[in-house]
C-alpha cells in the first residue's frame, strides 16, 4: 500500500503550489527534488554580503496567482521605477510611464525613443491590453511579438531602442520570436503593477511558499531516475511509493515522448560591486547599441538595499548570448562597452560572480493562460505541472500547479 497520497517531483513554484493545494485537501504529500533546497529556477546565493539571484529575475506584482499565493508584505517587496533608461554609446534617455507620472508627459513627447506616432500607438496598445481579460489575450492568433509590433505600425526605431532590449531581456531572446500572446500578457502586467524584488532574493518566494506547508514532507538531494504508476525510482535504486504522482519539473528526461516542441532560452548574467551607481536610480538600464554584448543593467541594491552590504552597490549585467567567448573575454568586453558609453567607473568595478542558466525559460508554441485541468493528466495516476504547460512565467508555474493538484484530487475522490 502506498505510503503517500501524492508524490511531487520538483520543489519549484509549480510543485510547491501543487503541494499547498493537496495539503489543503488533507492529502499526505511528499515533495522530491534533486537540489539541496526548494526553488527550482528561483535560486539565490549569498556571497560576501551580496544577494545574487541566478539570472535577473523580478516578481510582477500584478500576477493574479502571485496575489493569491504570496504575502507581499512578508516578502518585503521593493519596486523598480516604471520605465527604463536607454543608452547606446553616449546617446541616452529615459522612457517614463506617463500614466504614473503626469509630469513626464512633456519629456516623453520629445523623447528620442520613437516618433510621435509610436507614442500614440503605445498609449493605444496599453488601453487595449487593459481592456482584455487574460483569456481573451491568449485566445488571439499567435504570431511573433516582432510581427505583432510591426503589424501595429510601430517604427523600427522604437522596436530597436525599446521593445527589443526591454522585452528581449524578459523573454531571453533577442529577435522577439516569443508569442504575441505572451507579450500582451506581460505588457498588461507591467501596466497594472510593478516589477519588484523580494528583500531576501528571488528564492525567498519559494521559501515563503514552503513556509505555508505544515504537513507536507520533503526529500531533497534525491535525483529521480524513473517514474512508474504508483512509484518513483531514485538514482540510488530506492523506490518511493505513492498513490499518484505530479511531475513538476522538466519532464524530458523522464517522459521525453510526452513533451513535444519545447526548447529553452538561456540567460548569462554578470554581477559586479561598486561603491558608486552611475545609472538613474531605480530604473532598469537597456543597451540598444548595434551588436552590443550588454542587454540590460540593474543596480539591484538601489531597489532593495539589502542586496548589497553597506557602502556597496550590486550591479547586475545581463548579456546577449555569446557562445564563443570565455568568461574573462566577456567580463572585459562588458567593461569596454560601458567605458565607451561614458561609464569610466566600470573600469574599477569588482567582479563577483557570473551565472549561465541554459534552461532559464521554456520557449513554447500555443501559449495559454490556463487549460482544462484534465489536460494535466499524462498517464494513469501521473500528472504534469510547470510553466512549460502554459506560458513562460511564474504566474503560469503557479497556475499549472493548481491545475495538476485539481486533477489529482478529482481522481483521488473517485
Amino acid at each position: 500500500m502506498a505510503n503517500y497520497d501524492a508524490l511531487i517531483i520538483g520543489a519549484g513554484a509549480a510543485g510547491l503550489v501543487a503541494a499547498k493545494e493537496l495539503e489543503n485537501y488533507h492529502l499526505k504529500v511528499l515533495v522530491i527534488d534533486a537540489s539541496d533546497r526548494v526553488g527550482g529556477r528561483l535560486r539565490t546565493d549569498k556571497v560576501d554580503g551580496f544577494t545574487l539571484d541566478h539570472g535577473f529575475q523580478v516578481l510582477l506584482s500584478a500576477y493574479p496567482l502571485a496575489q493569491k499565493h504570496l504575502d507581499f508584505k512578508a516578502l518585503n517587496l521593493k519596486p523598480f521605477k516604471s520605465g527604463a533608461f536607454c543608452f547606446s554609446g553616449r546617446d541616452h534617455f529615459l522612457v517614463e510611464d506617463v500614466n504614473r507620472n503626469a509630469a513626464a508627459y512633456l519629456r516623453m513627447a520629445f523623447s528620442p525613443v520613437g516618433n510621435i506616432w509610436d507614442k500614440l500607438k503605445l498609449a493605444k496598445l496599453r488601453k487595449e491590453v487593459l481592456s482584455k481579460s487574460e483569456e481573451m489575450i491568449f485566445n488571439e492568433p499567435e504570431i511573433s511579438t516582432l510581427d505583432y509590433l510591426k503589424q501595429r505600425g510601430f517604427s523600427d526605431k522604437i522596436i530597436k531602442r525599446f521593445f527589443k532590449p526591454f522585452f528581449g531581456g524578459i523573454f531571453l531572446e533577442d529577435e522577439l520570436k516569443t508569442s504575441c500572446r505572451q507579450f500582451q500578457f506581460i505588457f498588461k502586467m507591467f501596466a497594472l503593477g510593478e516589477a519588484m524584488l523580494p528583500q531576501d532574493g528571488i528564492e525567498s518566494i519559494a521559501s515563503h511558499l514552503k513556509s505555508q506547508l505544515k504537513e507536507t514532507q520533503f526529500r531533497m538531494n534525491a535525483q529521480v531516475k524513473a517514474v512508474r504508476k504508483g512509484e518513483v525510482e531514485i538514482s540510488d535504486g530506492e523506490i518511493i511509493t505513492g498513490k499518484q504522482i505530479i511531475i513538476a519539473t522538466d519532464p524530458t528526461a523522464i517522459f521525453p515522448q510526452l513533451v513535444q516542441d519545447i526548447s529553452w532560452n538561456e540567460t548569462h548574467q554578470y554581477y559586479f560591486a561598486s561603491p558608486k551607481n552611475p545609472f538613474p536610480k531605480g530604473y532598469i538600464s537597456l543597451s540598444f547599441a548595434e551588436d552590443a554584448l550588454i542587454n540590460n543593467i540593474a543596480v539591484l541594491s538601489d531597489v532593495s538595499p539589502k542586496y548589497a552590504p553597506k557602502g556597496q552597490h550590486l550591479i547586475s549585467v545581463s548579456i546577449r548570448n555569446q557562445k564563443s567567448k570565455s568568461d574573462d573575454q566577456i567580463e572585459n568586453e562588458i567593461r569596454r562597452e560601458l567605458i565607451a558609453s561614458g561609464y569610466e567607473g566600470a573600469r574599477n568595478w569588482t567582479f563577483i560572480r557570473n551565472f549561465k542558466i541554459k534552461k532559464a525559460l521554456p520557449s513554447i508554441s500555443n501559449n495559454a493562460y490556463t487549460r482544462p485541468f484534465e489536460e494535466s493528466r499524462i498517464a494513469e495516476g501521473i500528472y504534469i505541472a510547470g510553466d512549460l504547460m502554459l506560458n513562460p512565467s511564474l504566474n503560469a508555474a503557479m497556475e499549472s500547479g493548481e491545475l495538476a493538484a485539481k486533477a489529482l484530487i478529482l481522481n483521488h475522490s473517485n
